[in-house]
């Protein structure tokens, strides 16, 4: 039995510890290109946790940040830990009760030693990551997420998948002229058109802060994931970009991760976009293209609602809870709850509440 403790000082090893493991256990969200954007962010120091056992491997990406300097009054210096922004959790080549034990009695030695006090995780839909975690931590699900099956044919994908008004918003898109344009390493003026577009549409939306990235993240985007990253742009009839998205690919997954319009674009620009994607995605080799969920967990959510006229299948995200020191835990929120009386309802329902 073995485990080991690596930061991003040790990116090669990192990654290599990843690609043993089974093809269908790999993403984009565990790389440490991916995890060097949300430290270089300010999200947390990055560091993934290695546990071997005989031929068994796990791996465990994850963000750690201290509580102290929340202000809290407290004895020692305490962490918490979650995933970064998208999907988290343990990867792994065996769900072995045996196994899982051992990796859980391993990786609780390391938090208790470690002062860490909570975790957050974030489940990652296809690879069903939670069934690992089911008896270590709390798994909740959270949400409806939609999927297309890119081993069909594509036609089979506009007859079968696709909804008839569906159909519909694609052929209006083409008669209205649009163009897609596709790049793989954009430059400054199309990051900085994108980064305009998208936060007119968080505006749009409502979004949290959080949200609205800055210009070097979107930069570092197109550094760190290098081959692994596109910017889709919508093109209207005079060569304005309407509407644009960054998809990520990694082995046979594809994922639809940040998007926006502008003012300008009509309801059908979406539909092409997406159509797009599939088209893509499928000459790129991805078995699978993840549409992700809506912005609520409602099944009325409008956005799931558009997802669903691309495929009828659907797949729940599970997010993790757990209290690792309940006793440091519960005297943070109590500090936490008397001096933000007015946050207790709205975050209630949030394992580190006290960091809003």
């Amino acid at each position: 039995m073995y485990f080991r403790i690596l930061d991003l000082s040790n990116s090669e090893i990192w990654g290599n510890y990843l690609i043993r493991l089974p093809n269908k256990q790999q993403d984009i969200y565990y790389t440490p290109g991916y995890y060097q954007l949300y430290e270089d962010l300010g999200d947390g120091k990055a560091l993934c946790f290695l546990f071997e056992k005989d031929e068994n491997l796990a791996l465990y990406p994850f963000l750690i940040n201290p509580i102290n300097n929340l202000n809290f009054e407290l004895n020692n210096t305490y962490f918490d830990i979650q995933g970064a922004y998208g999907y988290n959790g343990v990867l792994s080549s065996s769900n072995d009760p045996a196994f899982i034990s051992d990796f859980y009695n391993s990786f609780n030695s390391f938090c208790i030693q470690e002062n860490i006090i909570a975790e957050f995780t974030r489940f990652h839909p296809i690879l069903q990551n939670e069934l690992f975690s089911l008896n270590d931590m709390s798994t909740i699900r959270d949400r409806e997420t939609v999927m297309i099956d890119l081993k069909k044919p594509y036609a089979d994908i506009w007859d079968d998948d696709y909804s008839s008004k569906n159909r519909n918003m694609i052929r209006k898109a083409i008669r209205l002229g649009y163009i897609c344009q596709i790049e793989t390493s954009p430059g400054k003026d199309h990051i900085d058109q994108f980064i305009s577009t998208y936060h007119y549409s968080m505006r749009q939306a409502g979004a949290e802060p959080y949200y609205y990235f800055n210009k070097d993240f979107f930069n570092n985007m197109f550094k760190y994931l290098k081959d692994k990253i596109y910017l889709f742009n919508i093109l209207n009839q005079t060569g304005e970009i309407i509407c644009s998205s960054i998809f990520l690919h990694y082995n046979d997954y594809f994922h639809y991760h940040l998007s926006g319009r502008n003012e300008n674009a009509d309801n059908a620009v979406n539909n092409f976009l997406l159509d797009s994607a599939v088209k893509f995605a499928q000459e790129m080799g991805a078995k699978l293209f993840h549409l992700g969920g809506g912005r609520s967990n409602s099944e009325d959510d409008s956005l799931l609602k558009f997802k669903r006229n691309f495929s009828g299948i659907t797949i729940p995200f599970h997010i993790g809870k757990r209290v690792v020191n309940e006793k440091v835990y519960n005297e943070v929120v109590r500090q936490w709850e008397n001096k933000f009386p007015e946050k207790v309802e709205q975050y209630r329902n949030m394992l580190l509440k006290y960091r809003f």
